[in-house]
Protein backbone atom coordinates (compact mmCIF):
# COMPACT_ATOMS: atom_id res chain seq x y z
CA UNK A 1 0.00 0.00 0.00
CA UNK A 2 1.18 3.61 -0.80
CA UNK A 3 1.16 5.24 1.97
CA UNK A 4 -1.14 8.50 2.16
CA UNK A 5 -0.14 11.65 4.30
CA UNK A 6 -2.38 14.25 5.69
CA UNK A 7 -1.09 17.52 6.93
CA UNK A 8 2.23 15.75 8.12
CA UNK A 9 1.72 12.52 9.62
CA UNK A 10 0.86 9.39 7.79
CA UNK A 11 -2.36 8.14 8.19
CA UNK A 12 -1.22 4.40 6.95
CA UNK A 13 0.88 4.80 10.10
CA UNK A 14 -2.57 4.81 12.54
CA UNK A 15 -3.08 1.54 11.37
CA UNK A 16 -0.03 0.34 12.27
CA UNK A 17 0.17 1.37 15.70
CA UNK A 18 -0.16 -0.46 18.88
CA UNK A 19 -3.34 0.80 20.49
CA UNK A 20 -4.18 0.63 24.10
CA UNK A 21 -6.54 -1.53 25.56
CA UNK A 22 -6.33 -4.64 23.02
CA UNK A 23 -8.30 -2.76 20.07
CA UNK A 24 -4.94 -2.66 17.58
CA UNK A 25 -5.93 -2.87 13.80
CA UNK A 26 -2.42 -3.96 13.54
CA UNK A 27 -3.25 -7.45 14.97
CA UNK A 28 -5.88 -7.45 12.49
CA UNK A 29 -4.47 -9.26 9.27
CA UNK A 30 -4.63 -7.50 5.41
CA UNK A 31 -3.70 -3.57 4.89
CA UNK A 32 -5.87 -0.26 5.26
CA UNK A 33 -8.68 -0.99 2.28
CA UNK A 34 -9.98 2.51 2.22
CA UNK A 35 -8.58 5.69 3.43
CA UNK A 36 -10.79 9.27 2.85
CA UNK A 37 -9.22 12.52 4.15
CA UNK A 38 -10.62 16.03 4.61
CA UNK A 39 -8.95 19.23 5.72
CA UNK A 40 -11.44 21.77 7.60
CA UNK A 41 -11.35 24.88 7.95
CA UNK A 42 -11.04 27.07 11.59
CA UNK A 43 -14.70 27.95 11.90
CA UNK A 44 -18.04 26.31 12.74
CA UNK A 45 -19.44 25.24 9.68
CA UNK A 46 -16.37 22.76 9.51
CA UNK A 47 -18.27 20.28 12.29
CA UNK A 48 -21.18 20.08 9.92
CA UNK A 49 -19.12 19.31 7.19
CA UNK A 50 -16.78 16.55 9.06
CA UNK A 51 -20.02 14.82 10.00
CA UNK A 52 -21.31 15.04 6.22
CA UNK A 53 -18.09 13.83 5.11
CA UNK A 54 -18.09 10.89 7.43
CA UNK A 55 -21.67 10.10 6.57
CA UNK A 56 -20.87 9.99 2.79
CA UNK A 57 -17.44 8.16 2.75
CA UNK A 58 -19.38 4.82 5.42
CA UNK A 59 -21.85 4.70 2.63
CA UNK A 60 -19.89 4.73 -0.15
CA UNK A 61 -17.46 1.93 1.79
CA UNK A 62 -20.77 -0.32 2.40
CA UNK A 63 -20.42 0.34 6.24
CA UNK A 64 -23.51 3.15 6.61
CA UNK A 65 -24.40 0.86 9.65
CA UNK A 66 -22.07 3.43 11.96
CA UNK A 67 -23.16 6.35 10.56
CA UNK A 68 -24.63 7.89 13.73
CA UNK A 69 -22.02 6.36 16.00
CA UNK A 70 -19.29 7.92 14.27
CA UNK A 71 -20.53 10.88 12.82
CA UNK A 72 -21.21 11.71 16.64
CA UNK A 73 -17.62 11.16 17.96
CA UNK A 74 -16.05 12.94 14.63
CA UNK A 75 -18.69 16.10 15.49
CA UNK A 76 -16.96 15.41 19.02
CA UNK A 77 -13.55 15.37 17.93
CA UNK A 78 -13.70 18.20 15.46
CA UNK A 79 -15.46 20.39 18.02
CA UNK A 80 -12.81 19.60 20.29
CA UNK A 81 -9.69 20.50 17.84
CA UNK A 82 -11.51 23.78 16.73
CA UNK A 83 -12.17 24.42 20.31
CA UNK A 84 -9.02 24.07 22.03
CA UNK A 85 -6.41 22.67 19.18
CA UNK A 86 -6.64 25.99 16.99
CA UNK A 87 -5.43 29.31 18.17
CA UNK A 88 -8.84 30.25 19.32
CA UNK A 89 -7.54 33.86 20.34
CA UNK A 90 -7.28 34.12 16.52
CA UNK A 91 -10.93 34.48 15.77
CA UNK A 92 -14.25 35.83 16.90
CA UNK A 93 -17.25 34.47 18.45
CA UNK A 94 -18.31 32.51 15.35
CA UNK A 95 -15.27 31.45 13.45
CA UNK A 96 -12.67 30.43 16.57
CA UNK A 97 -9.29 30.64 15.47
CA UNK A 98 -10.39 31.89 12.12
CA UNK A 99 -6.82 33.52 11.97
CA UNK A 100 -4.60 29.99 12.08
CA UNK A 101 -4.18 30.15 7.94
CA UNK A 102 -2.03 27.72 7.27
CA UNK A 103 -3.13 24.94 10.34
CA UNK A 104 -6.58 23.52 9.43
CA UNK A 105 -7.93 20.70 11.11
CA UNK A 106 -7.49 17.58 9.09
CA UNK A 107 -10.17 14.43 9.43
CA UNK A 108 -8.75 11.13 8.29
CA UNK A 109 -11.34 8.15 7.98
CA UNK A 110 -9.27 4.41 7.61
CA UNK A 111 -10.99 1.24 7.21
CA UNK A 112 -8.98 -2.32 7.58
CA UNK A 113 -10.95 -5.73 7.90
CA UNK A 114 -14.12 -5.24 10.32
CA UNK A 115 -12.65 -1.53 11.61
CA UNK A 116 -13.25 1.60 10.59
CA UNK A 117 -11.02 4.71 12.50
CA UNK A 118 -11.46 7.64 12.65
CA UNK A 119 -8.38 10.61 13.26
CA UNK A 120 -8.53 13.83 13.77
CA UNK A 121 -5.26 16.41 13.58
CA UNK A 122 -5.23 19.89 15.29
CA UNK A 123 -1.88 22.16 15.76
CA UNK A 124 -2.22 22.59 19.29
CA UNK A 125 -0.80 21.06 21.71
CA UNK A 126 -2.62 20.54 24.94
CA UNK A 127 -3.54 17.19 25.61
CA UNK A 128 -7.02 15.91 25.73
CA UNK A 129 -8.66 14.45 29.10
CA UNK A 130 -12.05 13.89 29.92
CA UNK A 131 -12.92 15.76 32.59
CA UNK A 132 -15.65 15.81 35.17
CA UNK A 133 -18.48 18.71 33.94
CA UNK A 134 -21.08 18.50 36.57
CA UNK A 135 -24.44 18.16 36.10
CA UNK A 136 -25.40 21.32 35.36
CA UNK A 137 -22.85 22.15 32.43
CA UNK A 138 -23.65 22.71 29.43
CA UNK A 139 -20.01 21.57 28.12
CA UNK A 140 -17.34 19.30 28.94
CA UNK A 141 -18.86 15.79 27.68
CA UNK A 142 -17.28 15.45 24.23
CA UNK A 143 -15.08 13.17 25.00
CA UNK A 144 -17.07 10.76 27.65
CA UNK A 145 -19.43 10.71 24.37
CA UNK A 146 -16.04 9.50 22.25
CA UNK A 147 -15.43 6.82 25.01
CA UNK A 148 -18.84 5.58 24.90
CA UNK A 149 -19.72 4.95 21.16
CA UNK A 150 -15.92 3.86 20.32
CA UNK A 151 -14.69 0.85 21.05
CA UNK A 152 -11.87 2.75 21.48
CA UNK A 153 -9.92 6.24 21.96
CA UNK A 154 -6.51 8.16 22.34
CA UNK A 155 -4.02 10.31 20.93
CA UNK A 156 -0.38 10.61 20.09
CA UNK A 157 1.52 14.34 19.90
CA UNK A 158 2.89 15.22 16.43
CA UNK A 159 5.52 17.31 18.09
CA UNK A 160 8.92 16.33 16.09
CA UNK A 161 7.34 14.45 13.39
CA UNK A 162 8.40 16.01 10.70
CA UNK A 163 9.16 19.39 12.23
CA UNK A 164 5.14 19.67 13.25
CA UNK A 165 3.49 20.70 16.28
CA UNK A 166 0.07 19.15 17.53
CA UNK A 167 -1.56 15.93 17.47
CA UNK A 168 -3.92 13.58 16.67
CA UNK A 169 -6.87 12.19 18.38
CA UNK A 170 -8.23 9.08 17.56
CA UNK A 171 -11.39 6.71 17.76
CA UNK A 172 -11.69 3.03 16.59
CA UNK A 173 -15.07 1.15 15.68
CA UNK A 174 -15.97 -2.11 14.82
CA UNK A 175 -18.46 -2.43 11.72
CA UNK A 176 -21.32 -4.67 12.98
CA UNK A 177 -22.85 -7.65 11.27
CA UNK A 178 -19.37 -8.59 9.37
Amino acid sequence: MTAVSAAGFSVATLFRMDMPGGDSPASEGGAVTDIAVRALGPRRESVKAARDFAADTLARWGAAQLSDDLALVVSELVTNALCHGVDAGSGDGDHPGAGTVGHPVQLALLRKGMRVMCAVQDPGEGLPAPRDPGDGAETGRGLHIVECFSSSWGWFPLTGVAGRTGKVVWAMFRIPGQ
